[in-house]
């Protein structure tokens, strides 16, 4: 009786953990990191193409955070593919 207790909650737990591990939001602006991660590129290297392309990949500033929004990102990076 104690065991079919047990695998009960044991069940339920297991439902409640699958809820909790639902997809996460995309966040469409990335702060400077976040950006570099997202082209696998170093937070410095990252810097670096913002301030040489400030053009293509404007910034928005978020209180004192920049960041860069993602739609900006793939556009710049499939403007840049094939040089």
């Amino acid at each position: 009786m104690l065991d079919e207790l047990l695998k009960g909650i044991n069940e339920k737990l297991t439902r409640i953990e699958a809820a909790m591990a639902a997809p996460k939001v995309q966040a469409r602006y990335l702060d400077i990191q976040g950006a570099a991660d997202y082209i696998s590129k170093t937070y410095e290297g990252m810097r670096y193409t913002m301030g040489k392309f400030p053009k293509e990949l404007p910034v928005t500033m978020i209180g004192d955070t920049p960041r860069v929004d993602i739609k900006d990102i793939d556009r710049f990076m499939l403007n840049r593919k094939g040089r």
